[in-house]
This record gives structure tokens, sequence and C-alpha cells, in this order.
């Protein structure tokens, strides 16, 4: 068909045949079961397959559009067959993507060195300066018997009272369970039993990971009081290091922006803004001090960009590095697990803890993991991302690189197809299907989700599989774009790559750094080769 811009009359029509194929509820009013009706009733018609045609821009013959009538009446009869069955967010589909080279290796051992540090002495300290000391700070203050897990856990609870309600980064305290696992912590390192670095060390992690008996809320309203009989991946892990687990920090909305079904998060550094999201809660509460480190994750800019509204230090590791299970699921094959932290080192630390495979997850995998710290950087190639108009331009990045002694060359990569975003926009949609089909949608308030997952119907699978396709082509082509280069540096979120890391996989690490005049937060962003965070954190 032409490309003739629609009446809405014509749009109408031609959502009919996806609308009702999906079972979408075609009156705002009705309850979703009279419109299952109606859909059920309502016969699909050759001027539905036109409409829908010119909606997918296909140009099919009249002749054609007749021949495949039946069979996309038996389609629909498919559809409602399939709706049936019980399938939960949880349920992942058998396709798993893998970034280039990736896999799991038969062996993977996980090494960490930090440096060297002087213990700290706490009668020179406040309870604020406690609250903001980094992990291994607090680690050798519980080593040397100078405070326990039980008083550092009290601290960061009194904290998380007293601002959670202010920042509206809290979204339930788990109070008893924390003090039960500081217990813990206490009389294990009193009788030598030393879990490593997280042992007795509070932290929060964003309300999309299930933890036993208490609320996981999403961050939406339509979800407030639900709550999972087990505990997440990442919360089984970071209990196993011996980490006390305080709080359920606020996310926007089913994984959007920095609102949640009691308002926005506040960045600490300036409430009248938002602290972005949507791992705003644990990067809010991670700059508020309020525990010692935090869990969030991302699937396009989710770790990253709150991590520079609110100055903190977020890793985002390579898709696949830490297991999913347990967490709410917005996209199969972008979403990623990360840490949220103080300092560099600190983000090895939790990373190191949390990585591995996971056969509840298929795409978790398992790496080799290795984090030692560098004084120089002489032996990298480290680019740094330029403006493909100003290809020569020089800045302060460029030359810091060099006086530590790396091989430095301005770096550009290819713009991104944006038709990449039907990836996303289907897999968000699958993900909360039977949420929008059933009309519950319409009580999740102050989020474009709903409006999302309805145009997600109308992305035909062909393009959905095509834009997958180019997926391929993209890993190929960045891949070669990096070239021989170990990593590359950016201003702030590295916002001209950050749409191409997250659908290939590659790892990023946010360092925030002094504020600007007027006082608006900026940070240094490297992204790193596939599976090899720990010289992007040797970097920074």
């Amino acid at each position: 068909m032409s490309g003739k811009r629609l009446t809405r009359k014509e749009f109408v029509v031609g959502g009919a045949l996806t609308a009702l194929s999906a079972g979408l509820p075609t009156s705002g009013n009705a309850q979703s079961s009279v419109n299952n009706k109606k859909v059920d009733a309502a016969e699909i018609t050759l001027a539905d397959l036109e409409a829908s045609n010119r909606i997918a821009g296909v140009d099919l013959s009249d002749d054609d559009r007749k021949s495949v009538l039946d069979d996309v009446k038996r389609y629909r009869g498919n559809y409602n067959e399939l709706r049936k069955q019980l399938i939960t967010n949880a349920v992942s589909p058998p396709l798993i993507f893998t970034p280039l080279g990736g896999g799991s290796l038969a062996k993977a051992p996980v090494r960490i060195f930090t440096s060297e540090i002087s213990t700290p002495k706490i009668s020179a300290l406040s309870e604020e300066d406690i609250a903001f000391l980094t992990v291994r700070e607090l680690g050798l203050l519980l080593r040397s018997r100078q405070i326990s897990s039980v008083a550092l856990t009290h601290l960061y609870l009194n904290r998380l009272k007293k601002y959670g309600d202010r920042l509206l980064c809290v979204i339930t305290l788990t109070e008893e369970r924390a003090l039960r696992e500081a217990e813990r912590a206490d009389k294990e390192l009193a009788r030598g039993k030393d879990r490593g670095p997280l042992h007795g060390i509070p932290y929060g992690i964003k309300d999309l990971f299930a933890a036993h008996g208490y609320p996981t809320t999403w961050g939406a309203g339509p979800f407030e009081h639900q709550v999972f009989d087990y505990d997440s991946a990442v919360v089984t892990k970071l209990g196993e290091a011996g980490a006390v687990l305080c709080a359920k920090l606020s996310m926007g909305a089913l994984a959007q922006d920095d609102v949640w079904f009691k308002g926005r998060t506040h960045n600490p550094w300036n409430s009248t803004q938002g602290s972005s999201g949507s791992s705003a809660g644990s990067a809010c509460t991670m700059a508020a001090g309020l525990v010692a480190f935090t869990i969030g994750t991302e699937t396009l800019g989710s770790i990253v960009s709150p991590s520079v509204r609110c100055r903190v230090t977020g890793l985002r590791p390579t898709f696949g590095r830490v297991s999913r299970f347990g967490a709410m699921e917005l996209s199969w094959s972008m979403d990623k697990v990360g840490p949220i932290c103080r300092d560099v080192e600190d983000t090895a630390m939790v990373l190191a803890a949390i990585c591995g495979r996971d056969p509840r997850d298929p795409s978790s995998v398992s790496r080799p993991f290795a984090y030692v710290p560098r004084k120089n950087l002489k032996g990298l190639k480290v680019g740094v991302l330029t403006d493909p108009a100003k290809p020569n331009e020089r800045g302060p990045l460029y030359s810091m690189l060099e006086k530590l002694g790396a091989t430095v060359r301005p770096l550009t990569f290819s713009p991104v197809d944006y038709g990449i975003y039907n990836i996303l926009n289907v897999d968000c949609g699958s993900s909360f299907d039977e949420f929008t089909r059933s009309g519950k949608v319409r009580e999740l308030k102050n989020s474009d989700w709903p409006q999302t997952f309805r145009a997600a119907r109308f992305i035909p699978a062909v393009e959905y599989l095509q834009a997958q396709r180019y997926r391929t082509l993209l890993m190929h082509q960045f891949d070669q774009e990096f070239g021989d280069l170990n990593a590359f540096v950016a201003p702030d979120g590295a916002d001209g790559t950050l749409v191409q890391t997250n659908y290939t996989g590659h790892p990023q690490l946010v360092i925030p750094q002094a504020p600007d005049e007027k006082n608006e937060s900026h940070s240094i962003s490297i992204v790193g080769r596939l599976y090899d965070e720990g010289t992007i954190l040797a970097i920074g």
C-alpha cells in the first residue's frame, strides 16, 4: 500500500485485526471478560486485513489477502488456546541471547585483589562519617572489633527510617531479617568464620527482587501487596556472602523512570530533581549514606542514568554475568543486574559475590572474573569517545589517560538504527501481556507503560525477528569498530553508545566527578570488552 496518512476511522479499523487477535479490551470502561467475548464473536474481514497491512507497511493484493483469511482466523483461535495457559512474568522463552563469544566456560575462577588501606579509628568518626565509609573500610572496622554488624545495621536502619520517606527511596524495611542476619554475622566472625569482604555489611536492593516473606512491589501500585515465598538468586548469593539485607528500595514503576506508587524518588544532591531511574532508590540510597552498597538493574540505562544523577559509582556488568532468577523480567535478552556503590573497588567485591551461572536463569554464564588494581595504565589501549563532527578534538579525558600511561586514540561508532527498539517494546509487551489484556494495566498511574504495552501488539512478529537479526549485525559492527582497544571512556553516561552497548551486552562503569558551576552532576563512563569488567574497574 502507499504511504498515505490514515484517518482516525481507518486506524481504528486497521487496529481491529491486531487488537482482536490480541484479545485487547476495545472499550475503556468494559470488563475484560466481556471484551474477550466480543473479541471471540467478532468476524475478521478482508477490510481488517487490508488496514492491518497498511499499519505494517506491507503491500498485499486482494487475492493475497483472500488466500490467508482462513489462516488468520485460525491463528486467533490458537491465541485463545495459549491464553488458557498460566504464563507468569517469571517464565522466559527458550530463546537465549548470547553476546559475541559468550557462553559459559568450564573453569571460571573469581579473584579479587584490592588496594591497601589503613584501618579507620572509630573514635575519630561520627555516625555520619561511618555511614559514608566504603565497604572495605567498614570491613576493617568489623574485623578489628571496633564495631559489630548489629550496631552497624542499627545505624543504617535508623538512617533509612530518618531519610527514606523524605527522599522516597525506600519501599519496605526488612528490619527483622536484617537484625537476624547481623547477629549471625557477628557470631560467625567471633568464632573465626569469615565469609569474605561483604560479611556483616548492610545493603539494600531494588524492589524487583524477591525476598522471602516481604512485599516485592515492582514499584507499581497494582503489585503493592505481591509477596513471594522464596529469595531471588542475588539475595541468596549475598546471604551466602554474609551481607545483611536492610531494605527493598524504590524503583520507577515496572522499571521505568523514578516515579513509583508513592511519588518520585529524589536526588539527595538536589531535592528539586528526581533521582532518575529506574534504579532510583538504589542510587539515591547510596548517595544519602543509608546503606553500605546497593543492587540495581539495567535494561536501557537504569544503572547508568541514576548513578550519573546521584553521583555514585555504578557498574553494569556484561549481559549474563549475574542471575536474574527471582527478579521481575522486562526484557529477557537485555535485563542486567549490577552493584551501585561508593567506590570502584566496592563494586568489584560485590560483583565477585553475585556473579556466576544459575540453571534457573538460562542466560546466566560462568566466566572468569579478576580484579587487580593498577598503579598505571601502561600496556592498555584506551579510546576516547568523540563527537563525530569533531573527530580530532582532544579534551581532558585524553590528557588524563595519556598521563596514566595508556595508549590513547579518539573513537567514534556508527549510529544505531532505532528500529532495534522493537525488541524491547515486544519483550516488555510480552512480559506484561496478561496484565494488559485483563485491563489491570489501567490501574498503573503516572507511567508510559500502558501505552507501550498496548502499542507492542501492533509490531508484527516478522519485524521483531528482523530487529533481532539486525542486532546480530550491530554486534559484529560494534566489535569491529571497537577494534583492538581494551576499553573506551566517555563523559557521563556515554550517551552516544548507551543504546548499542545495552543491546550488545557490553559492561559499563560510571564514576562520579565534581559538579559543574550550576551544581549539575557529571560522571565519567568506561565501557569495556565483553566479560572484561576487571579492566574497566582497574582503569576506574
